[in-house]
């Protein structure tokens, strides 16, 4: 099965995000961040720093990738999950 092992990628992810910015926070030097939060139909962009902008337009392109990629994931498995009609069937 696909999903156990891209649920292990997205942990491991999750960690190394995580490690990342706790390490940075230890290094003193001026960091920008930016990011976006999705609460139904309206996004929430936010940012500080130099490059906040860019940052937070990434971050939005990088949801809008994510959001595409469960919707095709959605249709396919229902896709998946309906019988063809059958020759000689009038359903």
């Amino acid at each position: 099965m696909l999903q156990p092992k891209l649920y292990a990628v997205g942990v491991v992810l999750l960690f190394l995000g995580f490690a990342m910015i706790v390490l940075g926070s230890f290094s003193g030097s001026n960091a920008s961040v930016g990011g976006f939060v999705l609460i139904g139909p309206v996004p929430i962009v936010f940012g500080s720093g130099k490059d906040a902008g860019s940052l937070a337009i990434l971050s939005v392109a990088a949801g809008l990738i994510v959001v595409a990629m469960v919707y095709l994931t959605f249709r396919q498995t229902r896709r998946m999950g309906t019988p063809e009609p059958t020759e000689g069937s009038n359903a």
